[in-house]
């Protein structure tokens, strides 16, 4: 299921009488952005920083859901520890997220049943508006995750998270990163998440985003060794050859001075590289401009400058240009 899918299923999910009760178990492979969509879903809820509990089941014991014993006075009483403390009846509205649950081994899993079923850390009640969302790589992927039992998978509902070059753009568009890579990895979205657990590096969201750190000033052979670190070799190769490509684009200036003689290229990566670096230039002032060349482009690339324009400059949409560019469009903007 796509982010965005699974992202407004839960938040639905949660807004409905009772929602809460249901616990979403975001399943995938490494590095996909599930973390992420738990994060942004328990954004939406506006919970008190201090009432979301992010709890990493793989790193962690069973005494630290129980407690540990206090043998002070004439029996044994269980402490609980602060995450769940912070979580107990009577707080209110809180939030726990159980990270990389399909890493934990069983007796971890079986202390977190009654977590998630009875809203109980030990002795300890929980509140009864605690949101619980987990998330969890896949057995296939080899990443250290291990089987799920079958009493915790019935208190859970299972999520397959897929990514999608689609809902990584929006994201993208949103957090900074350049518009050379993400036209790159929408002239290549197979390399968007390729994960091979035979390989040490792989492509993933994860990982192009470390790539979108790498300085840019560092030397073409460097620049590529940086590159092939987080996405292996073949991933690295494609993207630095297609930051040749951009590299040699006509200067966009020109263009937009010359919208309806500039020349139109016919090469598939040279029309994704153009198209980003024309919407990462566009402004409401020159959207007129940019609209005059990119009607000229075969549609799907017209389109795709055009979302992302108003994605990066959402003032775009109040010019006279984009109203008539969306009057003639209108089907790809519903």
């Amino acid at each position: 299921m796509k982010y965005q899918n699974i992202k407004t299923s839960i938040i639905e999910q949660f807004k409905a009488p009772r929602g809460n009760v249901v616990v979403p178990f975001i399943l995938g492979a490494p590095g996909g952005g599930k973390s992420a969509c738990a994060r942004e879903v328990i954004a939406s809820l506006d919970i008190p920083p201090e009432r979301v509990v992010e709890f990493t089941a793989s790193l962690r014991d069973p005494v630290d859901v129980m407690g540990t014993p206090s043998n002070k006075g004439e029996f044994t009483r269980w402490t609980p520890p602060e995450e769940f403390y912070n979580l107990r009846s009577g707080v209110g509205k809180s939030a726990l997220i159980l990270e990389e649950l399909s890493d934990a081994p069983v007796p971890m899993q079986n202390a977190l049943c009654s977590v998630i079923y009875d809203r109980r850390a030990g002795n300890l009640q929980l509140s009864d508006q605690l949101f619980i969302i987990a998330t969890g790589n896949r057995t296939e992927d080899k990443s250290g995750a291990n089987r799920i039992t079958s009493k915790l998978a019935g208190r859970t509902r299972r999520f397959d998270f897929s990514e999608n070059i689609d809902d990584w753009t929006v994201w993208a568009l949103d957090n900074d990163i350049d518009p050379v890579l993400i036209q790159f990895l929408r002239f290549r979205p197979g390399l968007l998440s390729d994960f091979d657990a035979n390989r040490f590096a792989n492509p993933t969201p994860r990982t192009w985003e470390r790539v979108n750190l790498i300085p840019e000033s560092l030397a073409k052979d460097l620049f590529y060794e940086n590159v092939a670190g987080e996405v292996g070799e073949a991933a690295a190769a494609e993207y630095t050859g297609f930051r040749k490509i951009y590299a040699s684009l006509p200067d966009v200036d020109s263009v937009l001075l010359s919208p309806d003689t500039a020349e139109v290229p016919t090469d598939p990566a040279t029309l994704f590289a153009l198209t980003g670096a024309l919407a990462n230039k566009a402004t409401k002032d020159n959207f007129d401009r940019v609209t005059k060349y990119t009607a000229r482009l075969p549609r799907e690339f017209d389109v795709m400058c055009t979302k992302d324009a108003i994605g990066k400059t959402p003032d775009i949409r109040r010019t006279r240009s984009f109203i008539e560019w969306a009057s003639r469009n209108a089907e790809v903007l519903m």
